[in-house]
């Protein structure tokens, strides 16, 4: 017969021997207690509780997540500002807004799937 399959781990809960190097801290002596493993995860990772898996802590995201918005929202109304300053007024800076605004999601649109394959790549 053949062996029950396991469940499959969630994308955001990885293996710690992905995280840090066990099999060296296992030869220096003893195996290292939970308390030693949720030391040495890397920022913004948190021990599972059967201690062989961790997870991303998105309380990370909630508690940092405010510059990056008060920087996108700030910027972004001065970039506004002084776009909408050097734009001249009728049909012609309508035209020359909406061939900028295009030029922006064009980019945006290669560039964004590029990054973020970039980033997700499994090294």
């Amino acid at each position: 017969m053949s062996e029950p399959r396991q469940p499959q781990m969630d994308a955001e809960h990885v293996p710690i021997e992905r995280l840090i190097d066990l099999e060296n801290w296992k030869e220096k002596g003893p195996a290292p207690t939970a308390r030693e493993i949720r030391a040495a995860l890397p920022r913004g990772w948190v021990l599972d509780p059967d201690h062989r898996h961790a997870h991303r802590d998105l309380r990370l995201f909630f508690r940092e997540g405010w510059i990056l918005l008060s920087g996108l929202g700030i910027f972004g109304v001065l970039g506004g500002l002084f776009v909408w300053a050097g734009l001249p007024g009728g049909w012609q800076g309508a035209l020359k807004l909406l061939i900028a605004l295009v030029m922006l999601l064009t980019a945006g649109g290669i560039a964004g799937p590029a990054i973020t394959r970039a980033l997700m790549r499994k090294r």
